[in-house]
């Protein structure tokens, strides 16, 4: 069988899919260890039966609900690719705004000395490396503290910043959010990409997704804010310093979480859209 049949076979396969095909795709190129181009130039290139039977075998492991991400163990997040597997949520696009936000306010106020930035809640360290990488390009001398409560997530962190060469510009830390930071550290940027689904209210998600990813990544009491809240209080309480924080929520939380910016911020906020106009981000000024 040649890669177009195979191709075909698993479109009809997977018929239930409106990305059959990107699917298909995505899959082959990550068994045959080839880029898109290959597939395209190499279309009626023969496959062989062990090739054909493990692409096969990916497919029904979609069908079951399982993420591609897992099984390819690979998610592109801000032109970068990054490791992932069971132990990290999935990065997802709509995170990209985090760190354009971020990339954006430091050249804004870039001088000659470095930037020191706090990630909670690191996961797969998607949003710290990221930043890390684009400054870096830039000229910019970034030093990154990023915490999470799972070592688990930590390793894989640990992987992707070796893997993206920033290893020397962040430092990974167990912490339950800032538990384990002291009192009055200081911060130009905190990053906060934290769990935001609510068990009751704001419940927004697929049950492939509440069935495979981590839940302790996605869920935050009973209207998704609670670790938000438990942050917020924790940098008053530590006195942190910092020129801006940012956040992202969900869908439908605007209102909840204005209310608790206010609650610890006072009227030092906003929030910002996504690319489908959607509030999806807050930012707290100093």
């Amino acid at each position: 069988m040649n890669i177009r049949e195979l191709l075909k076979e698993g479109v009809s396969f997977l018929d239930a899919s409106d990305t059959a095909l990107l699917d298909c795709e995505v899959l082959l190129k990550h068994v045959l260890g080839v880029e898109s181009d290959f597939l395209v130039s190499h279309i009626d290139d023969e496959v062989s039966p062990d090739m054909a039977d493990l692409f096969m075998s990916y497919l029904e492991r979609v069908q079951e609900g399982e993420p591609i991400a897992y099984i390819t163990n690979e998610k592109e997040f801000f032109g970068l690719n990054f490791f992932v597997d069971d132990r990290v949520l999935i990065p997802r696009p709509e995170t990209e705004h985090l760190v354009e936000a971020v990339f954006e306010y430091v050249n804004e106020i870039k001088g000659d000395s470095g930037f020191r930035i706090l990630d909670v809640g690191t996961g797969s360290g998607n949003i710290a490396i990221s930043v890390a990488r684009a400054l870096s390009d830039e000229g910019v001398v970034v030093d990154i503290d990023a915490i999470d409560i799972s070592e688990d997530a930590l390793d894989v962190a640990r992987l992707n910043a070796e893997q993206h060469g920033v290893e020397d510009r962040i430092q990974f830390y167990q912490s339950d959010l800032l538990e384990n930071f002291d009192v009055d550290e200081d911060f130009d940027v905190i990053i906060a990409n934290l769990p935001y689904i609510g068990e009751v209210k704001h419940r927004h998600v697929s049950g492939d997704t509440e069935k495979y990813e981590p839940n302790g990544a996605l869920f935050a009491g009973e209207d998704g804010l609670d670790l938000y809240k438990k942050m917020f209080q924790q940098i008053v309480d530590k006195k942190l310093g910092y020129k801006r924080i940012f956040g992202e929520f969900c869908y439908g939380q605007s209102e909840d979480i204005s209310l608790l910016l206010n609650k610890y911020f006072e009227h030092r906020w906003e929030i910002k859209k996504d690319l489908a106009g959607i509030d999806r981000m807050f930012i707290v000024s100093s």
